[in-house]
């Protein structure tokens, strides 16, 4: 497809943008062009901007003119909205024909609204529903959203981590559509546990029958996914498996930070109904307990915003051939098998002992 053609019916243009950049760094402008079907010079924009800007720079700018000749003088701006503040409740019409403003409705209706008078907010139900909606419109794992908690800010789980060796960080998945939940855990927060997690992860996924064509997953653009932004040649471990895998890539735009609310919301979740409930005596302890909350979670837990059912319910109601035991994963300790990623063997276990030899 053309370039524009793209843009028009694409939801994360900053990804795609990020995508041409990269490739304008590994095969240069031309052939990046040829490949996109547009011209060197929007190549060459976006890769100037990402490198005066960085990231920020393959976002959208406001397209405001330089110059307006026919714009409305500074001090009668000032006086509607001096007006608009003392009439709050005052359309356009009435503060014109009240005042006998020299300038049309249309005018004055413009100034309110870009001074952030006009506020016309759209109902909280209304506007879950709509996100409910949208995210009901998607496949079983169609959509997989990963971040890292940092777990020394748990006043129960410090103490215990300091005096066990328990794993500072929590890697997370979760499904969208079923609001499934996955986690693994590691001593450090970087892209060589982060490719050990996803490997981890997709392996489950691929396992169950998993379509990986259909899989996108979603991060954040912290360095344990993306590596460190100023490699000239950046292939991140973490995004080189999602590759292998044959699965799409996604990165949030910075500071979109309601795009990751899913995995978000359940580290929250995790922290209340576990983290700061139980305590351990070891770390295979710890792991079987934290494997128990993820069952409890996935096949157990109703939740409330998806209609007070569980994550399996939601999957047997797609009517999806996926078997339920796509979310029966057990947390591992990532750190443990770095050697395997180090070789480019994305080894993970292909089971693991049930919860009951555990404990």
């Amino acid at each position: 497809m053309v370039y524009y053609e793209i843009m028009n019916g694409i939801n994360n243009i900053f990804n795609l943008r990020l995508n041409m950049v990269q490739m304008a760094q590994d095969k240069g402008i031309s052939e990046t062009a040829r490949y996109y079907k547009t011209t060197r010079n929007t190549v060459r924009k976006w890769v100037i901007r990402y490198h005066q800007q960085g990231l920020s720079g393959l976002t959208n700018r406001k397209r405001i003119p330089i110059h307006i000749p026919h714009k409305t003088p500074k001090a009668i701006e000032d006086k509607i909205i001096e007006l608009r503040k003392t009439h709050p409740a005052w359309g356009p019409e009435r503060l014109k024909m009240h005042y006998d403003i020299a300038v049309s409705s249309k005018a004055i209706a413009r100034i309110i609204r870009q001074a952030g008078l006009v506020k016309k907010r759209k109902k909280k139900w209304k506007k879950q529903r709509d996100l409910r909606a949208q995210k009901q419109a998607l496949k079983p794992f169609q959509l997989v959203q990963v971040d890292v908690k940092d777990l020394c800010d748990i006043n129960k789980y410090w103490p215990q981590m300091r005096r066990l060796g328990l794993p500072r960080y929590q890697f997370s998945a979760r499904d969208v559509r079923t609001g499934g939940i996955w986690y693994s855990y590691g001593t450090s927060k970087d892209s060589t546990n982060g490719a050990i997690f996803i490997a981890y992860l997709l392996k489950q996924l691929k396992h169950y029958g998993v379509d990986m064509g259909e899989v996108t997953i979603q991060t954040d653009n912290g360095v344990e996914f993306v590596g460190h932004i100023l490699k000239k040649h950046n292939v991140s471990g973490f995004s080189e498996v999602i590759e292998q895998f044959g699965a799409d890539y996604r990165r949030i735009p910075p500071r979109a930070c309601t795009w990751q609310s899913d995995v978000e919301i359940s580290h929250k979740l995790i922290e209340d109904e576990f983290y700061d409930l139980e305590e351990y005596k070891d770390q295979a302890e710890f792991l079987a307990k934290a494997y128990a909350y993820s069952l409890y979670f996935n096949y157990k837990r109703k939740n409330r915003w998806k209609g007070r059912k569980t994550p399996v319910e939601i999957l047997k109601e797609t009517k999806s051939k996926i078997h339920s035991g796509v979310l029966n994963l057990p947390p591992i300790l990532l750190d443990n098998y770095i050697d395997e990623v180090l070789n480019y063997d994305y080894h993970v276990p292909s089971s693991v002992k049930c919860i009951s030899d555990i404990t």
